[in-house]
């Protein structure tokens, strides 16, 4: 790994864990947010729990959408050990939505990539986890597990504190997916106990008639596992 990587890498990882590393599992995280499909349509509230492992890009995550007044759907999103899924029911019960295989794992190991914020402890190489430096400050991060392989791309301020990320993700247009530059921003970094992290994020699809931000998030809550 070349020594700009390596420096940026450290330098991410001492913002994050200032008093040095800190054993664990993972993280756990409490969110409220608001969603949306399109932009004509209205922004949904929900509440979500997202749960990171320490190694590599796995993830969680567990939200109810107010769909309408009464009307709540769970959603299930989840990268584990090299396989992505998605699952909609209404009220928990009827499925809606269930979403499984290459496309899907990629989709989902990019999220689980692109929120290394979250869970800070991965932000170092793994097996499965290659690092490189680019333009600028940015820290261009490849996970491969040999079936799946999917880069982005990481602002990084003087600081440490990663400010947001792009990558070309699967969209899925009518029954095709389509890769589209999706791009995040990070900020309003808080302390819980050892560990900082952003707590206010938005994910944005850069569509040819224009960006479509279509995800919001408040992270209230974290514990380390």
């Amino acid at each position: 790994m070349h020594e700009q990587a390596a420096a940026l890498l450290e330098l991410v990882r001492h913002c994050a864990m200032p008093d040095g590393e800190i054993a664990c599992r993972g993280t756990w995280i409490r969110q409220q947010g608001e969603i949306r499909l399109a932009p004509s349509r209205p922004w949904l509230p929900f509440e979500a729990e997202e749960w990171f492992e320490k190694r590599d890009v796995d993830f969680r995550w567990r939200a109810w959408v107010a769909m309408a007044p009464f009307v709540k759907a769970r959603v299930v999103d989840s990268f584990d050990h090299g396989r992505g899924s998605l699952a909609v029911s209404l009220f928990g019960l009827v499925p809606i939505v269930r979403s499984q295989g290459a496309e899907t794992d990629k989709g989902e190991a990019l999220r689980g990539l692109a929120e290394l914020p979250w869970h800070p402890f991965a932000f170092r190489p793994t097996p499965s986890l290659r690092w490189e430096a680019a333009a600028g400050d940015k820290l261009r991060g490849t996970y491969d597990d040999g079936k799946t392989q999917v880069t982005s791309e990481f602002e990084i301020d003087r600081d440490g504190r990663v400010l947001g990320g792009t990558a070309l993700r699967p969209r899925l247009v009518g029954k095709t997916a389509v890769e589209t530059t999706w791009s995040g921003i990070f900020g309003l970094y808080r302390n819980f106990g050892k560990l900082s992290i952003p707590t206010v994020a938005e994910a944005t699809w850069q569509l040819p008639e224009g960006p479509l931000t279509y995800l919001r998030v408040w992270v209230t809550e974290l514990r380390v596992l």
